[in-house]
């Protein structure tokens, strides 16, 4: 008799388990939706309102001050050559000028190289900055170098784009743009 009611004992284990896994699968699968929607609403609090960036031209007086005349490229709005650059290109380091302060940027590892040892690619701490090589015949660039049409496209630190222009990118081996 007590064999049987062992038995009988593990069964009803058994199916009170059983049961009990059926709820417990609904109630797993409701929590994971609870907790996916709790993810969403922080990720959305958290989420940086966006603000687009409006870069400043690079005066010959900013580009003296700070020594941008380096080895690197310049990106220059539209086809002038006489044009202010919006951005300096160099093989340590990228310039922004935002609101009259001069941001630094960091070469990204692996982005392409263009000439004079400048980069693609540059990031900073609230941004990112990217040129990308436009088609186009070559142009003229100041002081009669070689200009390619180029973009320069400006993302914020949620990967959305806060700057965009069209112009021309000019390399020059460490002379006066």
């Amino acid at each position: 008799m007590r064999k049987a009611i062992v038995v009988l004992h593990g069964s009803a284990l058994l199916g009170a388990v059983l049961l009990g896994g059926c709820g417990g699968e609904k109630a797993d699968r409701r929590q994971a939706a609870d907790d996916a929607k709790d993810i969403a609403m922080v990720e959305r609090l958290n989420r940086v309102p966006f603000k687009p960036i409006k870069p400043e031209p690079f005066t010959q007086d900013d580009i003296t001050r700070y020594d941008l005349a380096r080895a690197g490229c310049m990106f220059r709005p539209g086809n002038d050559p006489k044009e202010e650059p919006l951005f300096v290109a160099q093989n340590d380091r990228g310039y922004l000028k935002v609101g009259d302060k001069l941001m630094p940027l960091a070469v990204k590892g692996g982005s392409a190289e263009l000439p004079s040892g400048a980069h693609s690619t540059y990031v900073g701490t609230n941004n990112w900055v990217e040129l990308v090589a436009q088609a186009g015949d070559q142009g003229t660039g100041p002081n009669g170098s070689a200009a390619w049409p180029s973009r320069l496209v400006i993302h914020d630190a949620e990967e959305r784009v806060a700057f965009d222009s069209l112009g021309q990118v000019s390399c020059a081996s460490g002379s006066a743009d």
